[in-house]
């Protein structure tokens, strides 16, 4: 006596399991990958801004020192203005500006991106 075994529906059914859990490791993967991607990026971008921020920090303990009399004189960038004086650094398409009174009050800190016609993220809405 011969006994038949029907592997037809079985057989289908692991082959969909086994395409569904492909496609889920797949997706896990282009995931991780886009993830670590923009972890990078934001740290590079965390970085330049700090780096700014750092800038315009040392600019400000020159500006309140009461040994520096002009701190055009000790950093790059310093401009003298009618009422005090202004600091802009510019790095990794970021700009700081800074301005302080004689006095040591500051009056503005400013941290912009530049923009740039080439960044690929100007054309995402071309405004029409």
């Amino acid at each position: 006596m011969t006994h038949k075994t029907r592997l037809g529906p079985i057989a289908i059914f692991l082959v969909i399991v086994t395409m569904v859990i492909t496609t889920l490791a797949v997706l896990t993967v282009a995931t991780s990958n886009a993830d670590v991607t923009m972890a990078k990026r934001f740290a590079d971008i965390t970085q330049i801004r700090y780096g700014l921020e750092a800038q315009g920090e040392e600019f400000l303990s020159y500006a309140e020192s009461a040994d520096v009399s002009n701190p055009a004189d000790h950093m790059n960038g310093v401009t003298e203005t009618g009422d005090g004086y202004e600091f802009t650094a510019e790095d990794g398409g970021y700009r700081l500006e800074v301005a302080v009174t004689r006095q040591g009050e500051v009056t503005k800190w400013k941290l912009t991106k530049i923009w740039s016609a080439s960044d690929p993220m100007n054309s995402i809405w071309p405004g029409n």
